[in-house]
C-alpha cells in the first residue's frame, strides 16, 4: 500500500486543531478523531480494490530491429474487473536503447472491461540482442487516497541486426540506373566476362579493346562489346573481430563499418549469382559459413553478424585461414576486413594473408579513420596543429607502407575511408569479376 498525494495533505490538515489549542484548548481532540478517520478511509480505499490479477499487461514490440531506426513499442493494458481503474505505467526498456517514453511514465484510466494501448519508440544505437525489463503499475483507490503497486514480468528479447539502408539504397538505385550517385559504377555492373552478351554505346571508362570497330562504322558513333558476368563464383567474407577493429570512427565502431560493407558485397555477390561463405574469427574462430548461393545465404550471414562484437583478443590469422583452408579448398575471392598500422606490426597478418595464394585470391579491406585524415589535411595555425599535422601524416605514410607490402605480395587492397567503404569495395568486386581475375 502506497498513500497518495492526496491522503498525505489531508493528514497534514490534522496538525491544524493542534495549532489552535492555544486559541481553543478544546479543539484539540479533533486531531486524533482526525487521524482515525483517515486511516479509516484509508483502509476502506484499500479494500475496495478489485481482483488486479484481471489487470493484464502485453508488451508488443518488433523482435528484429534495424540499427539506428526507430521502432514502435505498445504496451496493452486490459481491465477484467467491473471498476474503472486509474493505472500509472513505466516499463523498462533495455539500457542499450534510446526511449521517448515519458520520464514519469504513462497515466490513463481503464474503462471497466476495456483496454488501454500506450504507446513509445526506442532506437538502437548498438547492434546485438537485448532485454525488456518488467512493467511497473500503480493502480489508484476509488478514492484517491492508497494504491497499489504492482509489477508484471513480461520478458522480451530484441535483435538488433546491422542497417540495411546501403542495401536498400543500391537496391533502388540500380534499378533507377542511378549508381552512381552512391559512388558505384553502372558500367560494371552490365557485365564483362567471356561470353558475348550484347552491343551497347561506348561510356568514358569503357577499355578501348571492347570498342566493336564494325558497329561504330555502321552506327557513326562509339559502340562497345558488353559481356555477360563470370556467374557460380566463390566469395569469402573473412571478418577481423579483434582488437584491431575496436576501435571508433566518428562515432562509430570500425566492426560496424566492416559489417555493413560486407553485408552490401553478400548482397550484390548473390545477384551476380555468385557463391558467398563467411568466417568471423579473434583468438579462435567464432562463426563459419560455407559458401551458399542465393538470399536465403544472405539472411544467414545476416544473423551471424547482427551480433559480432569487437573485443580486445589479438586476432591469430595463422588458426583461422588454417580453419579457413582445411573446410573450403576451390579457389575463392577471399575478402579480409581488418586494419594495419605500420609494416612491422602488420607483418604476420600481411605474411598470412598472402600466403592463401595463388590457391585464392585475396583483397584485404582496411578502414581510413576520418580524423586522421582531417588531421593530415589541416592547417598549421599554432604548435598544436603543426604537432596533430605531422603526427597524422606519419600514421598515413605507415599505412602506406603496409599497403605496399600487401600489393607486392599480390594481395588487393581496399583502403578506404569509412563513409565511403561500402561503394568501393563493390566497385573492387566488380573490376575482379571484369577484369576475370578470379
Amino acid at each position: 500500500m502506497t498513500f497518495s498525494r492526496l491522503w498525505i495533505l489531508l493528514l497534514a490538515l490534522g496538525v491544524v486543531p493542534l495549532l489552535l489549542t492555544g486559541i481553543s484548548p478544546g479543539v484539540a481532540w479533533l486531531t486524533p478523531v482526525w487521524y482515525g478517520l483517515l486511516v479509516l478511509l484509508a483502509l476502506t480505499d484499500w479494500f475496495l480494490f478489485p481482483p488486479l490479477e484481471a489487470l493484464v499487461v502485453e508488451r508488443l514490440a518488433d523482435e528484429q530491429l534495424s540499427l539506428g531506426a526507430p521502432s514502435l513499442v505498445r504496451l496493452r493494458v486490459r481491465n477484467g474487473t467491473s471498476l474503472s481503474l486509474h493505472v500509472d505505467l513505466r516499463d523498462t526498456p533495455p539500457e542499450e536503447v534510446e526511449s521517448d517514453q515519458p520520464e514519469t511514465g504513462f497515466s490513463f484510466v481503464v474503462p471497466a472491461y476495456g483496454r488501454h494501448l500506450a504507446a513509445y519508440h526506442i532506437t538502437s544505437r548498438a547492434r546485438g540482442r537485448y532485454d525488456f525489463g518488467d512493467v511497473y503499475l500503480r493502480v489508484r483507490g476509488r478514492l484517491g487516497l492508497v494504491s497499489r503497486l504492482l509489477r508484471r514480468s513480461l520478458p522480451t528479447a530484441v535483435k538488433v541486426y546491422p542497417s540495411l539502408v546501403e542495401t536498400a539504397k543500391f537496391t533502388l538505385m540500380a534499378r533507377r540506373g542511378r549508381l552512381q550517385q552512391a559512388g558505384i559504377r553502372q558500367a560494371r555492373l552490365q557485365g564483362a566476362g567471356r561470353e558475348f552478351e550484347s552491343l551497347r554505346d561506348y561510356l568514358p571508362d569503357d577499355e578501348l579493346r571492347r570498342i566493336d570497330w564494325k558497329a561504330t562504322a555502321r552506327r557513326g558513333k562509339l559502340v562497345s562489346r558488353q559481356y555477360e558476368v563470370e556467374r557460380s563464383q566463390n566469395v569469402l567474407l573473412v571478418l577481423d573481430v579483434g582488437r584491431t577493429m575496436l576501435a571508433e570512427i566518428d562515432g562509430v565502431p570500425k566492426i560496424d563499418y566492416a559489417i555493413n560493407a560486407a553485408l552490401l558485397l553478400a548482397y550484390v555477390a548473390t545477384l551476380a549469382e555468385d557463391r558467398v561463405g563467411l568466417l568471423v574469427f579473434a583468438d579462435t574462430v567464432q562463426t563459419y559459413l560455407p559458401p551458399k548461393r542465393g538470399r536465403t545465404q544472405v539472411y544467414a550471414i545476416l544473423e551471424a553478424l547482427y551480433n559480432a562484437q569487437a573485443s580486445l583478443a589479438e586476432p591469430d590469422y595463422r588458426t583461422a585461414l588454417a580453419y579457413l583452408q582445411a573446410r573450403w579448398r576451390r579457389r575463392s575471392l577471399v575478402v579480409c576486413f581488418t586494419d594495419f598500422w605500420d609494416p612491422d606490426s602488420s607483418r604476420q597478418t600481411i605474411s598470412e594473408l598472402a600466403a592463401l595464394q595463388p590457391r585464392h585470391l585475396v583483397a584485404a579491406v582496411t578502414l581510413l579513420d576520418t580524423k586522421v585524415l582531417r588531421a593530415a589535411d589541416q592547417e598549421i595555425t599554432a604548435p598544436e596543429t603543426a604537432y596533430e599535422k605531422a603526427v597524422a601524416t606519419q600514421v598515413l605514410e605507415d599505412r602506406q607502407k603496409a599497403m605496399a607490402a600487401l600489393t607486392q605480395r599480390g594481395v588487393l587492397v581496399v583502403d578506404s575511408p569509412a563513409d565511403k567503404l561500402s561503394a568501393e569495395l563493390v566497385n573492387r568486386y566488380l573490376e575482379v569479376k571484369e577484369r576475370m581475375l578470379l
